[in-house]
């Protein structure tokens, strides 16, 4: 297979003047409070719908949710090494970076996770590759450490990045070239 030739992404990214209604308010929001609206935002406002969507449940599970945030952005991290999301890769790395992960400490993920955390990087990674045949005893370790709302809340932050993943990767939203 070849490299691909398209460094941008193959449907335009929307301008600020193109927005309205709860899409604009996500990007105001945005560059408010990081200076910018990132590029898969952009992308995903062609249809404000997906946008508006996808904001809501990834605010809720990144943000509001039981589950330690470390953990679900460590969580979000392999996942996004597993499906090979540049773009994705390139976020966690530097949301783990703020959470006092540096990237020189995620090329062994496991060596910075407790006992619980590599439980559910295991679990994670069981969902992401085959999760019509999660070993039983996993999830049963799964049980004794989390609860069923912490499980639900891990288990959907791996089917968020692997939405996000497929969407950058098929889109060609790609991380920008640092000189």
């Amino acid at each position: 297979m070849s490299e691909s030739k398209l460094t941008t992404p193959v449907v335009k990214m929307v301008g600020d003047d193109e927005v309205d209604g709860k899409a604009k308010e996500i990007f105001e929001k945005m560059e408010e409070s990081t200076g910018q609206v990132p590029k898969w935002m952009r992308v995903m406002a062609n249809c404000d719908d997906s946008l508006v969507g996808f904001f809501s449940l990834f605010k809720s599970l990144m943000d509001d949710a039981p589950t330690d945030k470390l953990l679900k952005w460590k969580v979000a991290f392999v996942v996004s090494e597993l499906n090979k999301c540049h773009y994705c890769v390139s976020v966690t790395k530097k949301q783990l970076d703020t959470l006092g992960i540096a990237e020189e400490k995620l090329v062994d993920i496991e060596k910075v996770c407790n006992d619980k955390e590599c439980l559910a990087i295991d679990y994670a990674k069981a969902v992401n590759n085959e999760a019509y045949k999660i070993d039983e005893d996993l999830m049963l370790r799964m049980k004794e450490n989390f609860t069923d709302q912490q499980i639900v809340e891990i288990t959907s932050v791996v089917g968020l990045f692997n939405y996000i993943n497929r969407f950058n990767d098929a889109l060609r939203v790609f991380p920008e070239v640092e000189n």
